[in-house]
C-alpha cells in the first residue's frame, strides 16, 4: 500500500479505515451513506457521511493535509521530478552495476530551473563516465542549495535486499537536533496560520451537521509525520479547535516493525473522551 496521496474528491478509502476501527473498538455500526462534497459541490459540506445502522447516529468526517514545512508537498514533488531526470537520463549507463545519485531533500525553486539543473548535471555525468567507471565520485553544485553526488555504490554500503543493477536516488536532509524540534506551545507562524485555515474551512463544512459526530482527520506530512499523539494533544491545548470540531484524529501509514507498515490512527483531540493510539489494518 502506498502513502496517502494528495487527492481531491471523496476520501472514502481513507475515512473507511478510521470508521472500521471505530466500529471494532467502540462497538458502533457506522456504514457509509454519501460522499457529500461530491454529491453537491455547490455548498460547503464534509467529505463523507456515515450512519450507525442500529442507533441512526450520523458521523461526518473531513480529511485535511497539514505539513511542515508548509510547502512540503510542493518541495517533495520537486525532489521526485529532479530524481526522475537523473533516472531517465542515465538509464542506459547504469545497467551493469548499482549506482547512487545523492540529492538535497525538499528542494526549493521553480520547477523549470530545477529540471534544468538536473539535465545539466546528467550531461556532465555522461561526459565524465570514464571517471565513474574507474571508481571516482562526481560532484556538482548549482547555486547555494542545489548540489549532487554521483558514484558507483561500494559493495560494503549495499543493503542485503538492494538491487544488483540500476540507480538509487538518495535524498539527504539536515541532521535533526533539539533545536529543530517544533514547540507545540509556540508553533511557527506559518504553521499556526495553516491550522487556523483548516479550522475555518472545517467549521464551514460542519455547520449543517451540528447534530452529528464530527471528526477532523489530519494527514500529517514532512516533519509532522513523526510527531506523536502527546505532541498533538499539546498543540490543541494551546491552539484550541473551534466547537464545530468534536474530535481530531491523525491517520498515517507508518512502520510498526522493520518490515511492516500499518495504518496508525491516533485520537489527538476530543471534546469529551480520552485520547488513544491504535494500529489499524484495513
Amino acid at each position: 500500500m502506498s502513502c496517502i496521496p494528495q487527492s481531491g474528491g471523496c476520501e472514502k478509502p481513507f475515512t473507511d479505515v478510521l470508521v472500521s476501527h471505530l466500529n471494532r473498538t467502540e462497538g458502533t455500526h457506522y456504514v457509509h451513506r454519501a460522499c457529500l462534497d461530491v454529491a453537491d459541490s455547490t455548498v460547503a459540506q464534509p467529505e463523507t457521511l456515515y450512519v450507525d445502522s442500529e442507533t441512526g447516529e450520523e458521523l461526518v468526517i473531513e480529511r485535511k493535509s497539514v505539513s511542515w514545512p508548509v510547502d512540503y508537498p510542493y518541495r517533495h514533488k520537486n525532489d521526485h521530478a529532479v530524481g526522475e531526470v537523473f533516472t531517465e537520463g542515465l538509464r542506459d549507463l547504469v545497467a551493469d552495476d548499482l549506482y547512487e545519485i545523492r540529492l538535497p531533500m525538499l528542494m526549493e525553486g521553480k520547477n523549470a530551473e530545477l529540471l534544468g539543473y538536473a539535465r545539466e548535471a546528467t550531461m556532465l555525468i555522461r561526459a565524465h563516465w570514464s571517471d565513474v567507471a574507474s571508481g571516482s565520485a562526481l560532484k556538482g553544485r548549482s547555486g547555494d542549495k542545489w548540489w549532487w553526488v554521483f558514484r558507483r555504490l561500494p559493495e560494503a554500503e549495499r543493503e542485503d535486499n538492494a538491487p544488483s543493477r540500476g540507480m538509487m536516488v538518495s535524498y539527504i536532509g539536515p541532521v535533526l537536533s533539539f533545536a529543530n524540534h517544533l514547540d507545540p506551545a509556540d508553533l511557527p507562524k506559518p504553521l499556526k496560520a495553516a491550522i487556523d485555515k483548516i479550522y475555518r474551512n472545517v467549521t464551514a463544512k460542519f455547520t449543517s451537521y451540528q447534530h452529528a459526530r464530527r471528526i477532523l482527520l489530519l494527514d500529517p506530512h514532512g516533519d509532522l509525520h513523526t510527531e506523536d499523539a502527546e505532541w498533538w494533544h499539546d498543540v490543541f491545548a494551546n491552539l484550541a479547535p473551534p466547537p464545530a470540531i468534536t474530535e481530531i484524529w491523525s491517520g498515517k501509514l507508518d512502520w510498526v516493525t522493520d518490515e511492516t507498515k500499518e495504518w496508525v490512527c491516533e485520537q489527538v483531540y476530543s471534546a469529551g473522551a480520552e485520547k488513544g493510539v491504535s494500529n489499524i489494518t484495513p
